[in-house]
């Protein structure tokens, strides 16, 4: 079995203020995910087990343990870090539970009550209620929504509004009982609030405070088995900061840890883990899949991705006092001794490792390299050119899991769930880092499924399967919305096209209400 060394004793001892993690699960579809308030997720710090498991209640996970990396530079180009690691110089954590206090005041008693437990979970069901009984003689408002964050305790030097909330008299006073309530998106949602200021008051932390709301959406497509998460970083700090990265360190273990494989698609914004072979045996008390094991990706739905791909042993080893630099590097695409990452088949310089399709014949993928499969931990990043003193930086992820087929179909599958998230996501214009919009799914948003495009990438044939009953014809747009072709349908369910007078680039295929992202080279 997987285990995390000397966790407890590390956070103890090097925690400025001695608070034990916190955690709460979100299991509203068919995903339990484990989550606290030290910065990680998907893991248990006390009995180091996987908390990532999907189905819910199988016993199955997909996901060891995941963190969050930050880093950037200031005018002169010093580099600030601030990244969860598993066992850097004894500790587990650059994050604390908590807001930022101004004053420092981490060590009073009036912080300790109110982030003693830095995370909240809240439903939809629980906020219609509440709006329902709100204003009826005798409501008492449940705890959920009355220790809601909306504000921060300026007495202590925190910022007067943290979490997210409706304020219908608009005064920026955070009232349940006058009928306030969360805004949260999806159907129930875990709230996080860490800072990288109280851990470790004298490293070259950013200064920043990280906001993460985990949710979840209970329907009958592939949203039941995806969990998002949203990240919004505030520079508490007194510097402008410069090619500021966000990224997400993933431990996968698909089952038994020992026998996976990892992979990326840049254009679909993906990071993704899958089996070394078609069995995934039970190993060391951690349940296996069996036959035809899963595929689990996350991607980003909100920017385009600087760096992806697999970590080295020699990085996970690394986890010391060179921790920071080597992260950092890793985070722009590069080696821990500065060498640029290079794609063996093109002998060009890469942000992204083993980026090829194992569906795909003559692509850079750990398939094709015959690797040994084992432990797979990854990390993709996105980049900020300029985050200001005072300002805000928003990013959209979401954790993706398909079984329909063997593992290499379940690969394929897990690149269509990602591009179809990506189209319903820019539709949708409603995700909290394109609108501060409540949102919840609409019927239609429920029925939509992604296409099957294939091969995609693709020169010349191009085959398209679909199962919208009123489609009448095939439409290609370009990604700005311009209608370059429209065809005919002549074929139920499917047909095949020929691109081969598309101009190289990444286009829009649209059949009834479904669309997928074609890339045509």
């Amino acid at each position: 079995m997987k285990t995390l060394p000397t966790i407890v004793s590390a956070l103890l001892a090097c925690s400025t203020w001695a608070q034990q993690s916190s955690y709460l699960s979100l299991d509203h579809n068919n995903v339990s995910c484990l989550l606290d308030d030290e910065g990680g997720f998907f893991n248990n710090l006390q009995s180091g087990l996987a908390g990532y498991e999907v189905p819910k209640q199988s016993g199955l996970s997909t996901i060891f343990a995941g963190s969050y990396w930050m880093g950037a530079q200031d005018m002169n180009g010093a580099l600030y870090m601030s990244a969860v690691k598993y066992s850097a110089g004894g500790s587990w954590s650059a994050f604390h539970g908590g807001p930022i206090s101004s004053t420092q005041a981490y060590n009073t008693l009036a912080y300790s009550n109110q982030y003693q437990d830095a995370i909240w979970k809240v439903s939809k069901a629980e906020i219609l209620a509440h709006q329902a009984n709100v204003q009826n003689p005798g409501y008492v408002v449940p705890a959920a929504i009355a220790n809601w964050p909306g504000n921060g305790d300026t007495s202590l030097g925190i910022a007067a509004q943290l979490a997210p909330f409706i304020d219908l008299n608009g005064n920026g006073l955070y009232e349940p009982s006058l009928g306030d309530y969360p805004d949260i998106r999806g159907d129930e949602a875990v709230y996080v609030i860490t800072n990288d200021e109280s851990y470790l008051p004298d490293g070259n932390q950013l200064g920043i405070e990280v906001h993460a709301m985990f949710f979840q959406f209970q329907t009958a497509n592939y949203l039941n088995n995806t969990t998002f998460l949203t990240l919004r970083v505030y520079n508490r700090s007194n510097r402008t900061y410069y090619n500021f990265h966000e990224g997400l360190y993933l431990d996968f273990d698909l089952g038994n840890y020992s026998d996976d494989y990892i992979g990326c698609d840049p254009t679909n914004r993906l990071l993704y883990a899958y089996n070394g072979d078609d069995f995934d045996e039970s190993d060391g008390g951690q349940l296996g899949y069996g036959a035809n094991p899963p595929c689990q990706g996350v991607l980003c739905l909100s920017h385009s991705l600087e760096s992806a791909g697999r970590l080295s042993g020699a990085m996970d080893a690394g986890m010391s006092t060179s921790f920071d630099t080597t992260a950092w590097l890793l985070m722009n695409g590069q080696n821990s001794d500065s060498t640029n990452w290079m794609n063996p088949l093109t002998n060009a310089s890469t942000h992204f490792l083993y980026d090829g399709n194992p569906n795909v014949p003559n692509t850079w993928n750990e398939v094709a390299s015959n690797n040994p499969a084992g432990d797979r931990r990854g990390m993709l990043s996105i980049r900020e050119a300029i985050l200001p003193q005072g300002e805000s930086f928003c990013a959209d992820f979401a954790f993706i899991y398909n079984r329909s087929g063997n593992r290499l179909q379940n690969v394929q599958q897990n690149i269509y769930t990602a591009g179809a998230l990506l189209t319903w996501y820019a539709q949708d214009q409603v995700f909290p880092c394109l609108s501060e919009a409540f949102n919840s799914l609409t019927e239609s948003d429920q029925a939509l499924e992604p296409l099957h495009l294939y091969p995609n990438p693709t020169s010349q044939q191009l085959t398209i399967e679909w199962t919208s009953n009123d489609a009448s014809c095939i439409e290609i747009y370009t990604l700005c919305g311009k209608l370059v072709e429209r065809i005919p349908i002549h074929e139920p369910k499917a047909q095949k096209l020929d691109v081969t007078d598309l101009a190289p680039g990444m286009y829009l295929i649209r059949v009834g209400e479904q669309t997928q992202c074609l890339q045509k080279e």
